[in-house]
């Protein structure tokens, strides 16, 4: 049996306590025999995408990429220009 978990994120206030959560989630990590590949991990970002937000030290912020994407497109008002 294999399980994939896709993403653990760690965040805190300063370095130190990052370290001690990271020590923490890597030893039950190490209890349950589940390993982290080094090639997909990224450690200590200052500012990470989340599903449709961006998560930094300043706190949350809703991103609207793919609104923005439709909103740059341009659509022809006629019937005539389609054909």
């Amino acid at each position: 049996v294999y399980a994939y978990i896709n993403d653990i994120i760690i965040a805190s206030k300063d370095i130190e306590e990052y370290l001690k959560y990271i020590k923490t989630v890597f030893d039950i990590l190490d209890k349950v025999y589940i390993y982290i590949s080094i090639e997909k991990s990224f450690v200590a970002y200052l500012s990470i995408r989340l599903l449709s937000y961006i998560v930094n030290g300043e706190g949350v912020a809703k991103t609207d990429n793919r609104i923005t994407i439709f909103k740059k497109l341009k659509f022809s008002n006629t019937l005539e220009a389609l054909e």
